[in-house]
């Protein structure tokens, strides 16, 4: 092979110049300090936080840190008493237990109801005083003492319930009703 000639040896190494050229300008502005008004260059990679960053509270709803409460059932349109205890029994659902159950209404169709609102008593006797909508969550079935009412949908309960109150369906006579505070119930399996 014969050797290039002068213009193509002249086009080699102007092309080999100018890669080289290239190479040291880009080594050159790569190693030009950036200021960022630190004496110690900073890293190309940041290490990891070692503690993860705090995030603002989140506002929980009432079955979920509202609970244990518990309160007497007082009469307010008929002679109704007993004691009743709403726990969580899972993440997401809600136990209303009412025991020693009594009412002079023998024909009512009892439906239980948690609100928002609060059973009162003075010297007139006891009052429901309303705020918002009452959620019925169950019924007390007749001649029963006792009965156990599962919430498996506590999301649509009053937040927060301030009382329960049962009433006679067919007359919408509130029949009695507990004001709900923080007791020492426990949350159920």
């Amino acid at each position: 092979m014969s050797p290039p000639s002068g213009s193509a040896r002249a086009g080699r190494i102007a092309v080999g110049v100018s890669v080289f050229v290239g190479v040291v300008a880009a080594s050159v502005l790569l190693s030009i300090p950036v200021p960022t008004g630190r004496s110690v260059p900073e890293p190309l990679v940041r290490e990891t936080p070692t503690t993860a960053p705090t995030l603002p509270p989140v506002d929980e709803p009432w079955y979920r840190t509202g609970l244990p409460v518990e309160g007497e059932i007082v009469p307010i349109g008929a002679e109704t008493t007993g004691r009743v205890e709403v726990v969580r029994s899972g993440e997401r659902s809600v136990r209303v237990t009412i025991t020693d159950f009594a009412t002079d209404l023998t024909t009512a169709d009892i439906r239980v109801q948690l609100t928002a609102g609060d059973v009162v008593t003075g010297r007139r006797g006891a009052r429901w005083v309303p705020d918002g909508d009452p959620v019925e969550v169950g019924v007390v079935p007749h001649g029963a003492t006792s009965v156990v009412i599962d919430v498996r949908l506590p999301q649509i309960l009053p937040d927060p319930v301030h009382s329960l109150v049962v009433l006679d369906w067919n007359t919408t006579t509130i029949m009695g009703g507990a004001e709900l505070l923080p007791g020492y119930g426990t949350m159920v399996g």
